[in-house]
């Protein structure tokens, strides 16, 4: 057994508490109807449930955000951010927020196979609700960050499909919106590098999917538009600046913000805007993601 998983799982244990006592501190947003665990796969994984959140009383089609949740590729459910995705909806979205099986069951490949899979019902079901198939886009928050910017990256390219036995999902992200994301687990950091046997398996170093845990090894200049933010607070900042880096080398569009103002006197955390979509900041950088994905509506 690998050494440190023990301690990682003990570690999502006690994050897994947090979270509970966050939400239910917070107070669901009213307004939203919501379809919850729907299968995209028919097999009683919970892994491979979804929601769908959109405004009460649509008329219209809404574009689409496909929200993949964060929690160190080992922990968390859809419900994480099911208030952040509440919230997105109420700015004028349909939100499908995804599962995905957990590492530490399984290897990174599989759940990229999860997450296409995914994605690829969500594209040949989606119509059945007031969704507008020509926006979609996606976002994703820490390890969900990342998983964003490799399910980008596949989506574009027939030979990395091919590496993880995947096909095109019929559709290309309008945009992106990279939430403190991690981006390079193989960069000396042992914060970071004590995932990476987790992911890949304890023969991490022989596994053909190792470059995928580098972002800077598979980002193409076709990415789309990105929004990008961190905080000062943020233990991925620097990842989010490799991140940056990465885009201007490309000429990648994207928007930039690093929130250095301060709330109740204390830096803004990691993925604040996840954790509480309802704080002033919080709904900033909701607001300026809702706005960045609007502005790049196909008409």
């Amino acid at each position: 057994m690998y050494i440190f998983k023990p301690i990682l799982e003990k570690n999502w244990e006690n994050t897994a508490k947090s979270d509970a006592k966050r939400i239910a501190s917070q107070t669901e947003p009213e307004g939203l109807e919501q379809i919850l665990d729907i299968p995209y796969i028919d097999d009683g994984e919970k892994g491979h449930l979804l929601d769908i959140y959109y405004p009460q009383g649509t008329t219209e089609k809404l574009p689409v955000i496909i929200d993949i949740h964060g929690g160190g590729w080992m922990y968390g459910y859809k419900e994480i951010n099911k208030y952040f995705c509440l919230k997105l909806a109420q700015k004028g979205f349909l939100v499908a927020s995804i599962n995905y099986r957990l590492a530490g069951s399984v290897l990174f490949d599989e759940q990229i196979r999860d997450i296409f899979a995914a994605l690829k019902w969500l594209g040949e079901n989606l119509s059945q609700y007031p969704a507008d198939m020509d926006n979609i886009f996606l976002a994703g928050d820490s390890a969900g960050g990342h998983f964003a910017c490799v399910t980008t990256a596949v989506n574009l390219n027939e030979d990395m499909q091919k590496d993880f036995s995947v096909e095109y999902i019929g559709y290309d992200f309008r945009g992106v919106a990279a939430i403190c994301p991690a981006v390079d687990l193989l960069s000396p950091n042992f914060l970071m590098n004590v995932n990476v046997p987790v992911l890949l398996g304890e023969k991490s170093h022989k596994s053909p999917y190792r470059k995928y845990l580098d972002v800077n090894k598979i980002a193409s200049k076709d990415f789309p538009p990105f929004y990008i933010n961190t905080a000062t607070g943020d233990f991925l900042r620097s990842q989010v600046y490799k991140l940056k880096k990465i885009f201007d080398k490309n000429g990648t569009e994207y928007r930039f913000h690093d929130f250095t103002e301060k709330l109740n006197g204390k830096n803004l955390t990691h993925v604040f805007n996840v954790v509480d979509p309802f704080s002033v900041y919080g709904d900033m950088a909701n607001e300026e993601i809702a706005e960045f994905f609007k502005s790049r509506i196909k008409k």
